[in-house]
């Protein structure tokens, strides 16, 4: 069975090129192999939830 663990990223956003540290933050966590399953607007920026498979344990461990 797959298992999955999951990051919150809070981005400020005020001004234009904030969106360019948002991007960056992003692509950062996309690296590591996250992956943003939703995203919602707030008063002062943007709430993203992430998601990213975990290796199996057995297979790991061959049991």
């Amino acid at each position: 069975m797959k298992r999955f663990e999951y990051d919150i990223l809070f981005c400020k956003v005020k001004k234009q090129k904030d969106y360019e540290d948002m991007r960056r933050a992003l692509n950062e966590r996309g690296a590591e192999g996250w992956e943003v399953i939703s995203a919602e607007a707030g008063d002062y920026g943007y709430t993203a939830f992430l998601k990213r498979e975990v290796a199996d344990r057995s297979a790991e461990t061959g049991t």
